[in-house]
């Protein structure tokens, strides 16, 4: 027997070591450390682990009923609560399994993973359909699905024997049953609580098997999961409703499971295709109207709270900026320029003193930026694929003069550079009569004395003389 299978048969010694326990404490607490349940277990921190440790050495150790509140966001959800104390055990638990199953698990797998997450799934998304649609030339079909009431059907025991190929330890096992067993709610061995870290994690390692089907059976390349949610790219419908049927079989039989008949479609990519929070199309992404009406109802709460005195605007800056970098990932530029314009009636600035002066000056920045109207980021879209004024103009249904004066307002913002538009020769013989960034184009066209150069090019020219020399404003102003 080799040395690796060795440490997956002992691994328990791991689980509850003190250095393990201590780590699992700091990465329970994060985000957490002004709470008062957190405060409490600190002030005895060496005793509690202790406590801990000696529980599970005995194997005594029990959790303790589960606290369960509801969300309403927009759909209503079931959370699970642990005691904090539980939460240290979990993340003892998943430091010492993770990388052991993790290995396993196939690429495309997206969720509670270091270094994945919806936005990367969603990047995955943009890659493969691209490379089915022969850079969005050809059709292309998706299968999106999702499993039917997947936290509460996940079967402990099809759980536990796909835990045991890789970990035989009897007492860890034992550990893995006393977390599962105290789900609320689950019954006949069935069902795991939403919210909880070993949750998470477990919901992974069962939909493994499903993955590896996929991927090694049904030999799918372009497959993307999220915890129950996931997709399939291909060109072929037909193949797509059999391995749809496939699918299905295998989730029945192999997992006690089966696909939501209601979010189960084949669809063309098209029609718009909603996932993890944005609708996709071959050229563009929007968010879902459901997302920007919950980020809308979050605005208007924080502006009760703002006119009540009980929230300043450096923490609503916070919660906007992070927004704002999830709505950048779609085509919202609009939108976010709305937003910006909302929040500065909303929320004027009261003198209040400014405590972290650079992600003020961040969120400043990028505000700045997202003032680029849409129909300017239209141009950038044709200009980066290749395309000429000419040929924008003709796409668009506009006049070409407006494609330049788009250009200057890129250049100016920095989304292009005039060296990649322009002619070297050209750009130099401007810039040689440009005396000062005030000068009137009429008055460069004159020193130039070229017909071959236009008065749009100038004007880019110009645009970026004007990006270059711009200063910063060393007071917080609002951009609206």
């Amino acid at each position: 027997m080799s040395n690796t299978m060795r440490a997956y048969k002992e691994i328990y010694h791991e689980i509850h070591s003190i250095n393990n326990l201590f780590l699992a404490f700091n990465n329970a607490k994060k985000g957490k450390t002004k709470r008062r349940y957190v405060k409490r277990f600190k002030k005895n921190l060496g005793d509690n682990l202790n406590k801990l440790r000696s529980e599970l050495l005995t194997q005594s150790y029990t959790p303790n009923k589960l606290r369960i509140f509801v969300l309403r966001d927009p759909k209503t959800r079931k959370i699970s609560k642990s005691a904090f104390r539980d939460r240290v055990i979990n993340h003892a638990l998943c430091n010492i399994i993770a990388p052991i199953l993790e290995k396993s698990f196939v690429y495309d797998s997206h969720a509670n993973q270091v270094g994945k997450g919806t936005l990367k799934a969603i990047e995955r998304f943009d890659y493969f359909k691209r490379k089915v649609s022969k850079n969005n030339t050809g059709e292309c079909y998706v299968l999106k699905a999702d499993v039917k009431h997947y936290f509460d059907e996940i079967n402990h025991e099809i759980l536990i024997g796909v835990i045991r190929r890789k970990i035989n330890d009897k007492r860890t096992i034992w550990l893995i049953r006393q977390i599962l067993d105290v789900n609320v709610g689950g019954t006949n061995g069935k069902g795991m609580p939403l919210g909880n870290l070993t949750s998470q994690f477990f919901a992974n390692v069962y939909l493994n098997e499903l993955d590896q089907y996929i991927k090694h059976s049904l030999k799918a390349k372009y497959y993307i999961r999220y915890v129950d949610d996931f997709v399939i790219l291909h060109n072929d419908k037909r193949l797509l409703e059999k391995w749809k049927m496939n699918i299905q079989e295998f989730l029945k039989e192999k997992l006690l499971l089966e696909l939501h008949p209601s979010k189960t479609h084949i669809l063309r990519l098209n029609s718009g295709i909603n996932f993890l929070g944005f609708r996709i199309f071959y050229h563009y992404k929007l968010l879902r109207k459901s997302n920007i009406k919950n980020f809308e109802r979050r605005i208007n709460h924080y502006k009760i709270l703002f006119n009540e005195g009980m929230i300043n605007r450096e923490k609503i800056i916070e919660s906007l900026e992070g927004w704002l970098n999830y709505a950048n990932h779609a085509n919202t530029y609009k939108y976010q320029k709305h937003v910006i314009r909302y929040f500065n009636n909303a929320f004027p600035l009261r003198g209040e003193r400014i405590n972290n002066k650079k992600k003020y000056w961040n969120f400043i920045n990028k505000v700045r930026v997202s003032e680029l109207q849409f129909s300017v980021q239209k141009i950038l879209y044709y200009h980066n694929k290749g395309l000429r004024a000419h040929e924008i103009a003709l796409i668009q249904g506009i006049k070409e003069s407006t494609v330049w004066s788009h250009y200057s307002n890129l250049i100016e913002h920095k989304q292009i550079s005039v060296w990649e538009l322009l002619p070297r020769d050209k750009i130099i013989k401007i810039l040689n009569k440009v005396y000062s960034r005030k000068d009137k184009l009429k008055d460069i066209k004159g020193r130039v004395n070229d017909s071959r150069i236009t008065y749009d090019e100038i004007a880019c020219v110009m645009a970026s003389v004007k990006s270059k020399r711009k200063k910063k404003n060393k007071s917080p102003v609002t951009c609206g």
